[in-house]
Order: structure tokens, then C-alpha cells, then sequence
């Protein structure tokens, strides 16, 4: 899931379309060693039994890293009630509570066949078209990186789920569904 994620990356960044969102920000690269870091994190947790303060301690540093790429979660738009704006001083705290929170709500719901991907697939679907919608009312611009994330996520849950249902043949473990958060 991991290669599939930075593979994506790799393919966009050497399209036309996307020259604004990987010529005028880092946050593509942030989106890469974010993802890195998540993985390495579940992929120990997978491996060997991992400390939940250690574990924590991993989300941080991956949500931290991507803050630190331009990351942010500084605003959040309302669906129909316009958009609440978070302070500059709060902007560290909530994008990484942000990133810890999901990571973890996927990996808790991460215990049935398909129902971790199933879940981040329609989600990420759902926030794809919300945010073609965004991007027609002109409140997010072609160097917003959110879209992109969003249909590479719906892409690498296209892909996982085949394999995931009953009788499953791959799972995706701690690293897997904390990515997919």
C-alpha cells in the first residue's frame, strides 16, 4: 500500500496538471514521509509487539513530519455552514491530533474483511467529489494536494479490497490501516 502511495506520487509529480501542487509546496513530499513513517511504525507493531506510548510516540513524530512539510490542517470547511479558521498557534496541535486520531479510528476498525478499506474507499471517494465541488466554487485551488490524496487512497482500496474479502488472502495489518488513516 506504502509503494502503491509513493508510486502515485511519483507518477503525478511528472504530470502537466499537477506541476502547481509539486512545484509550489513541499507537501507532497510531507504526504511521502509522513506515510513512510506511519508504515515503519505499523510495520514494527505488526512485526514485533510494539509499546502503545511508542506506537503514539511514532504517530506524532509522522504527524509532526508532515506539519513540518506544510501539512496543515488550519482551516475546516463546513459542508453548507462556510469554514472555521484555527489559529496559528493551534495549527501544530490539531493537524497532529488530527493525523494521530485517524490513523488510529482506522486501525481500531481494522478487524473484519474489508471493512477498513470499504470504509476509507467510500470515504475517500466521497471526498474527492466534495472536493471537485470545492475546486468549482474556487475555495480550493490546483495546488491543493487534498484531492490527489483523496484518489490515491480510493485507488489503493480499489486495489486492496479484491484480495480482502472472504476467504481473505492478504491483510493489511497495523501498517496498512494506520496509511489508510
Amino acid at each position: 500500500m506504502c509503494i502503491g502511495v509513493l508510486a502515485a506520487l511519483g507518477i503525478a509529480s511528472t504530470m502537466r496538471q499537477f506541476n502547481e501542487m509539486f512545484s509550489s509546496s513541499s507537501e507532497a513530499f510531507g504526504v511521502a514521509i509522513g506515510s513512510v513513517l506511519i508504515v515503519a511504525v505499523g510495520f514494527l507493531d505488526d512485526v514485533w509487539e510494539v509499546s502503545p506510548p511508542a506506537k503514539l510516540a511514532g504517530q506524532i513524530l509522522a504527524g509532526s513530519a508532515m506539519y513540518l512539510f506544510g501539512l496543515t490542517l488550519d482551516q475546516i470547511q463546513i459542508p453548507f455552514g462556510g469554514n472555521v479558521q484555527i489559529g496559528a498557534d493551534l495549527t501544530p496541535l490539531i493537524t497532529v491530533l488530527w493525523v494521530v486520531g485517524m490513523a488510529n479510528a482506522i486501525n481500531f476498525i481494522d478487524g473484519l474483511d474489508g471493512l477498513a478499506a470499504g470504509i476509507v474507499g467510500i470515504a475517500s471517494v466521497s471526498f474527492l467529489l466534495y472536493s471537485s465541488r470545492l475546486f468549482d466554487d474556487q475555495i480550493i485551488t490546483g495546488s491543493n494536494i487534498g484531492p490527489l490524496v483523496a484518489a490515491i487512497a480510493a485507488g489503493i482500496c480499489a486495489g486492496f479490497l479484491p484480495f480482502n474479502f472472504t476467504p481473505a488472502r492478504i491483510f493489511m495489518g497495523d501498517a496498512g490501516a494506520m496509511l489508510l488513516g
